[in-house]
């Protein structure tokens, strides 16, 4: 099946998604033979919310990593994301976002904290007991059962055991779910093992899709590396991008291109063209990935977030000027599953606070895409350039 014109219109892709991605892959030595997957968008909309109940100088680091001039700007740029992505399209396509807030029974969230949680980060708010070591345990479970509930069975748990403590005064999280089939799926008869080279030169056998000789594809051909676009049956809205580089090896150097540089797409969706494919072949993948994001995020310069001067007092759950919180754990888990049919993939993230301190073109052949070695991917919006998921694949054999 030959899909549709696939359509893309010029945007920014958001820079504090690069930046995330960017400070994340630069420590990619230490899982340099792992995949890797994880969600700006959600990690971004975590960072919204606490922004909300932030003052002083955490609030302003905040806003301006999340290129807002104000929190007013923020929240109705989140609301206006959330409002347009969270819902399934005419074709069968689902995006869903869901947040979840459960604070200390002994205090009450602020009226004003309360509302911007559950009408614009969609997240409900529960009362629980953080001081009864049983009742922590009963919320552990409860929060790995909603993120899974929340992402259809694929993140089964976020919070490790013993990860809540009597200190615990406040746990925010959000969930996103996307499920797509590609515009134009791919035959499973034609899907065949093949050689996929790894970093170190070695080669395993993979399972690689594939199209029909002269099925068109849109397709960017530059020196250093190939882009490819997979639309989703989305109105044409969210697309998969696969970006190649030339050299088997040359991963890493193209992980610092793309992660550097926030006018990526826009400098080289130009170049992108809808042609015929002669030979095809991109490898079907499973990831999962978690990582506590607090030294990430530190490193981009939020570091008052987590000390006393972030000072989510009153703005949050009405404490008295001597009683603050500050953000203790980020944490985030991604999965991601691409094959014939097109694309499940999911993210939680989880912010731990802690009570603590006093005071189209002409149609032209091209030779072929093949995506026989490591190679990165992005879920995005082709109209905002919000990223949903990113990654790379250095084995698609593992997990």
């Amino acid at each position: 099946m030959t899909p549709k014109r696939f359509m893309y219109k010029s945007t920014n892709t958001p820079s504090a998604c690069l930046r995330i991605a960017n400070e994340l892959l630069s420590h990619r030595e230490k899982a340099k033979d792992t995949n890797f997957v994880f969600s700006p968008y959600s990690i971004q909309l975590a960072l919204g919310l606490i922004s909300n109940g932030a003052k002083r100088k955490a609030k302003e680091e905040l806003v301006t990593f999340l290129e807002a001039e104000n929190m007013d700007e923020l929240n109705s740029l989140n609301k206006d994301r959330i409002d347009r992505y969270n819902k399934t399209f005419k074709d069968g396509t689902i995006l869903s976002f869901i947040g979840g807030v459960w604070v200390d029974q002994s205090f009450a969230l602020e009226p004003n904290f309360k509302r911007t949680a559950e009408d614009i980060y969609k997240g409900k708010a529960e009362s629980v007991d953080f001081q009864n070591k049983t009742k922590r345990e009963e919320l552990i479970a409860h929060v790995n059962k909603w993120a899974e509930e929340s992402t259809n069975g694929l993140i089964k748990s976020i919070l490790p055991d013993k990860s809540l403590s009597e200190r615990t005064r406040l746990v925010l999280a959000n969930a996103l779910y996307f499920k797509g089939r590609w515009d134009g799926e791919f035959d499973k008869s034609l899907t065949k093992d093949n050689k996929f080279y790894l970093l170190d030169g070695s080669t395993v056998e993979v399972p690689f899709m594939s199209i029909h000789s002269g099925a068109e594809r849109s397709i960017a051909t530059l020196e250093e590396f190939k882009i490819l676009v997979l639309p989703y049956s989305s109105e044409q809205r969210i697309s998969m991008y696969i970006i190649l580089p030339t050299k088997q090896d040359g991963l890493w150097p193209l992980l610092e291109k793309v992660g550097s540089d926030p006018n990526f797409f826009d400098k080289y969706h130009k170049d992108l063209r809808t042609v015929q494919v002669r030979t095809f072949r991109v490898p079907k993948f499973k990831i999962s990935y978690a990582f506590e994001a607090k030294e990430v995020l530190q490193n981009l310069g939020l570091k008052s977030l987590f000390s006393c001067e972030a000072e989510l007092d009153d703005s949050v759950l009405g404490l008295s000027p001597s009683e603050w919180l500050k953000v203790d754990s980020v944490r985030h888990k991604s999965n991601i599953e691409v094959n014939e049919e097109g694309t499940e993939a999911a993210a939680v993230t989880v912010v731990q606070d802690w009570y603590m301190c006093l005071s189209r073109p002409p149609v032209r052949p091209v030779d072929d895409f093949v995506a026989d070695h490591p190679f990165i991917f992005m879920l995005r919006d082709n109209w905002t350039g919000v990223v949903f998921f990113m990654g790379y694949v250095v084995n698609p054999l593992l997990e």
